[in-house]
């Protein structure tokens, strides 16, 4: 162990690292609780069904012995690479605040964090298992997510003044609001320029719809803002659950973690289980009113359906004007063509329904 300062960068052929063994060695004796245990050997490790992210994750297995414990652990290496959106906290920053302040105090497992730069711009976490991937998920596992959902909220309702001593959370309609807005513009500035993603920048329709949104993004925001706060963590849908048995799930990637209304969490619940896993059908619907169901069992929270469409219009929206316009710019082309039904269905189409619902028709 005589090259305990070593940069592993070296430790394997064609595989580099942000960070020194001195590094890992200190976050494994921390999070092991054995300081005397050294590094025997790492080994680069498959992570499985891992689906776009900010930035660079990676496996790694690291094999150790010390004077109490001797093993193997395996990790997940985060490079969250810049920010969400310039002018924001980066993502990075973001996660490793979410870990250090945050995770001891939410009502669900998550990852453990072994080690990390101050900066954010590397974190190693433990692996978790999945003993079921989101694809193949049962009934039982889409109500769990979605009662472990209500309990997040639940904890953290109507706290928006606490939440908001951790100033690294994202706050997108408030102080964030307008680092979104011109996000936004630019994006559909660009998309008309360039004539790409043909399904928005070559219909004069959607042009004229997205542009007009994004004028209007003060309207569209307005009853979110008039909601209770809660801890929201942004990306919240199957693909960033694991599954680790019949009853536990664990919930990662907590870089988009923020403070605003609970419809926007469970928006993004649905359509994104909608876009990467098919249509949910009829099971939408239900597990819209089992988070309504459950979160007014549990602290007496309520919307009647009037309220609650028009929320669920307002949050569809912003989210389309927030993210998805990057994630479609980004997307190539040929992909996009080939999802074009589900962008109708999942989004446009619901889109132009919502905005001649409470915009008065095209903006």
């Amino acid at each position: 162990m005589a090259e305990i300062g070593r940069d592993l960068r070296t430790e394997a052929a064609g595989w580099s690292w942000p960070f020194s063994r001195a590094d890992l060695t200190a976050g494994l004796r921390r999070y092991l609780g054995d300081y005397s245990l050294k590094i025997i050997a790492l080994e680069p490790s498959t992570l499985s069904h891992r689906r776009p992210a900010i930035g660079r994750i990676t496996g790694l297995e690291a094999s150790y012995a010390g004077n109490q414990l001797e093993g193997s652990l395996k990790l997940v290496v985060k490079e969250p690479r810049g920010t969400t959106r310039t002018g924001l906290a980066g993502a990075g920053r973001r996660e490793v605040g979410f870990y250090s302040s945050l995770a001891s105090q939410i009502p669900m497992p998550t990852p453990g964090l072994v080690a990390f730069s101050k900066e954010g711009d590397w974190i190693i976490l433990e692996y978790l298992e999945s003993v079921r991937e989101p694809p193949t998920w049962t009934r039982q596992d889409y109500d769990q997510a979605i009662e472990a959902l209500v309990g997040l909220h639940d904890r953290f309702w109507a706290l928006t003044e606490d939440l908001g001593a951790f100033f690294w959370l994202s706050d997108p309609l408030a102080a964030d609001f307008d680092v979104h807005v011109a996000a936004a513009d630019k994006a559909i500035k660009v998309m008309i320029e360039v004539g790409r993603p043909g399904p928005l920048a070559g219909s004069p329709e959607h042009v004229a719809l997205l542009t007009g949104l994004a004028r209007q993004a003060a309207r569209v925001v307005g009853p979110l803002r008039s909601q209770p706060g809660t801890l929201l963590h942004g990306d919240y849908w199957p693909g960033n659950i694991a599954t680790l048995s019949e009853n536990v799930q664990a919930v990662y990637d907590w870089q988009l973690a923020g403070v605003g209304p609970a419809v926007m969490d469970l928006l993004v619940f649905i359509n994104k289980t909608d876009w990467w896993f098919g249509p949910l059908g009829d099971e939408r619907k239900r597990l819209i009113q089992h988070y309504r169901t459950t979160l007014d069992q549990r602290c007496g929270v309520a919307w009647d359906d009037d309220e609650w469409d028009m929320l669920w219009d307002h949050a569809l929206m912003w989210r389309f004007l927030q993210e998805w316009l990057d994630i479609l710019a980004a997307t190539p082309e040929a992909l996009l063509t080939t999802r074009a039904v589900q962008l109708d269905q999942i989004w446009l189409e619901p889109l132009k329904a919502a905005v001649s619902r409470r915009l008065g028709g095209a903006p």
